[in-house]
């Protein structure tokens, strides 16, 4: 009976923090276990389960729920690939801004030669 209660507590924990954390609030029913040095990822142990929400320097923002057995490393490979698409992102929107300076120089250009 105690086991049941246990469990359905932990459920219930669970589902509670799962949606609050889908709608980008911190969990309420975990204790905040690390606080990562790499621009402010956080590592939440809960009843049974274990939150990691990133926010990286270089971009990663992204919340993985798990078991206690998670580990931050073990998202290593999906990390570097969502900072190297931030990268790129970064990089067109930077090439995007220069070709369009370009363009209005241009435009001021053509504008003093009439």
């Amino acid at each position: 009976m105690l086991l049941g209660i246990f469990l359905l507590l932990a459920l219930i924990f669970f589902a509670i923090d799962y949606l609050r954390i889908q709608k980008q609030e911190k969990p309420i029913f975990c204790i905040l276990k690390d606080e990562v040095n790499d621009g402010g990822t956080k590592i939440y142990l809960g009843l049974g389960y274990k939150i990691i929400d990133f926010n990286t320097l270089e971009g990663f923002d992204d919340i993985k729920i798990g078991t206690w057995f998670i580990d931050y490393n073990d998202f290593g490979k999906e990390r570097k690939f969502e900072e190297e698409l931030q990268k790129n992102e970064n990089n067109i929107e930077s090439v995007v801004f220069k070709a369009k300076i370009k363009e209005i120089e241009n435009i001021q250009l053509k504008g003093e030669s009439l």
